[in-house]
């Protein structure tokens, strides 16, 4: 009976740690719009499918891709919730929350059999409280939420295959592996570190585990998960690897400043919540809104917590590290390998969602070197365990909790503006043709108008034009029906040339510009223009 009572607990607190990570996550949904990147599931959705991005079966169109190194396995996910539930802001962020519910369960099983259940125990409350984990995962715009997924279940039934032996662990292991690649090529980083790692703390055990039934296993389940990405690059030249694999070592200094922003928390400042110097603050009104800035204020404004320091204290106890050794020395050289990968291409691993992909290998370390450590202290060591990880997780919460004070008093960053909402219902009944002339608006419309019938990416086409064309496709534009126009307010926009060139050749060609309306952000902020062109 005591055993099943210690077992109900353990499955209590893991329990009430995924259900906190939710339900905090929960909280974040209303105070920030949708950017293009999260939204982007919407264009097989309710838009036209690319044909390089699709497969005829059966006379019908079967999404594949997103972009070249972006799949649509994602898309495939949400496409039965969608045809189910209203798309918003709800219905895009709790399955992302869930799913990294999902992953912190799966890493508790993880850690539980590496380093035993105080190690897991830890583990999992660290890795539930990381600021990082919970809002790139719930505003999903890596996206990171799935490969964690996968980087996770593949570690777990790999080692269950390394114990046990059973092909039935390897041929999951590696169709997750393959999923995780189809999900997003830079997977590749996380497969390239997991066998680096592998061949340099486990050569023997590899070695032997290398017959050809486990290759023919582990191939099958790889091709099986990857197949979608395999059969769009055998299709087009293996235009994913020969577009995106280029190496520069440039931008390794800012790399790194990113990488350690990403471990201490501090790294969506700026990016996510407006900067507190920009912007006047707003007066909290609900109680959750008073609770939360007068947290911020009695904890002095937080920005950082001390996981880098934990990192740090779990190094320095290399010689306490007894049984959990390799399997510590397996998450370090898993980082390592995976982060020069980051560093050394080109065009990536510049930011904060790159570097969460080494998540939750951070937190892998800290907890399974201090439960070692605190083990070897048989009468305090529980407790000196227990105050350490309760500091560093209130620490974490008290980090996560300034991107909310942040959020309610200064709002968002124009990517993540919650003007998008009344943008979106301002064109509910709009019978004109939508152009979009700027980026960050035409996904999240799409996904919140569940129709691409008549809105336009006009930046998107002229962007991609040859030289000279441009004023043709303009042309076209402003001739072709009646049309409204979308952009940024000019001060916020992320392509101010495409727009002037907008207005430009409109003016050669006798058009005025008419400013229809302006919307405004939950604290009054202009952030959109929505206007038309007619004759002089």
């Amino acid at each position: 009976m005591n055993h099943l009572a210690r077992r109900i607990s353990i499955w209590l607190c893991v329990f009430l740690a995924c259900l906190g990570f939710v339900l905090t996550g929960s909280v974040f949904i209303p105070y920030l719009g949708i950017e293009a990147d999260e939204a982007l599931i919407a264009n097989p959705i309710f838009g036209p499918v690319l044909h390089d991005f699709r497969l005829r079966i059966f006379h019908r169109d079967i999404p594949i891709m997103l972009m070249d190194y972006v799949g649509a396995l994602k898309a495939w996910l949400y496409w039965p919730m969608f045809g189910t539930f209203k798309t918003s802001a709800e219905s895009l962020r709790l399955p992302v929350l869930i799913i990294g519910a999902i992953t912190i369960w799966l890493f508790y099983l993880l850690l539980d059999r590496i380093a035993g259940t105080r190690a897991a125990l830890v583990g999992c409350f660290l890795l539930a409280t990381d600021t990082m984990f919970l809002l790139t995962t719930e505003f999903d715009w890596g996206p990171v939420a799935i490969q964690h997924l996968m980087l996770v279940t593949a570690c777990l039934l790999l080692f269950e295959f390394a114990r046990k032996d059973r092909a039935t662990y390897l041929l999951g292991g590696f169709f997750a592996l393959g999923l995780g690649l189809w999900d997003k090529a830079l997977f590749a980083w996380l497969i390239i570190g997991l066998c680096v790692a592998a061949l340099v703390v486990f050569p023997k055990d590899l070695l032997r585990k290398l017959t050809v039934r486990n290759i023919g296993v582990a191939l099958a389940g790889f091709v099986l998960g990857a197949g979608p990405l395999l059969v769009f690059n055998a299709r087009h030249d293996w235009r994913t690897f020969r577009n995106n694999a280029s190496f520069s070592a440039e931008n390794i200094t800012q790399k790194t400043e990113i990488l350690k922003r990403a471990i201490n928390g501090s790294g969506l400042f700026g990016f996510m919540v407006n900067d507190s110097s920009s912007v006047p603050p707003e007066v909290p009104e609900r109680w959750l809104e008073r609770a939360s800035t007068s947290i911020a204020d009695f904890a002095r404004d937080p920005h950082q917590n001390f996981l880098l320091p934990a990192l740090v204290l779990a190094l320095a106890m290399a010689p306490l590290w007894g049984a959990s050794r390799r399997a510590i020395l397996f998450a370090l050289v898993f980082m390592a390998a995976t982060w020069i990968q980051m560093a050394l291409t080109k065009n990536a691993g510049g930011g904060v969602h790159h570097a969460v992909l080494l998540w939750p290998f951070p937190e892998f370390v800290v907890a399974a070197a201090l439960a070692e450590a605190s083990g070897r202290w048989k009468r305090g060591g529980a407790m000196a365990l227990g105050v350490v990880i309760a500091f560093l997780c209130v620490t974490n919460m008290l980090v996560t909790n300034q991107y909310l004070a942040g959020l309610i008093r200064y709002g968002p960053t124009v990517t993540w503006s919650d003007a998008i909402y009344p943008l979106s219902n301002s064109l509910a009944k709009e019978t004109r043709e939508v152009i979009v002339m700027d980026w960050d608006i035409y996904d999240p419309l799409l996904l919140l108008r569940r129709s691409g019938a008549n809105i336009r990416a006009g930046y998107f086409e002229i962007m991609n034009d040859a030289p000279g064309e441009a004023e043709k496709t303009i042309g076209s534009m402003l001739a072709s029906v009646p049309a409204v126009f979308i952009t940024h307010t000019p001060e916020s926009q992320f392509f101010p040339v495409i727009n002037q060139k907008l207005e430009n050749t409109a003016a050669a060609l006798g058009y005025r510009k008419e400013l229809l309306r302006a919307v405004s952000d939950g604290h009054g902020r202009r952030v959109f223009e929505v206007y038309q062109f007619v004759r002089e």
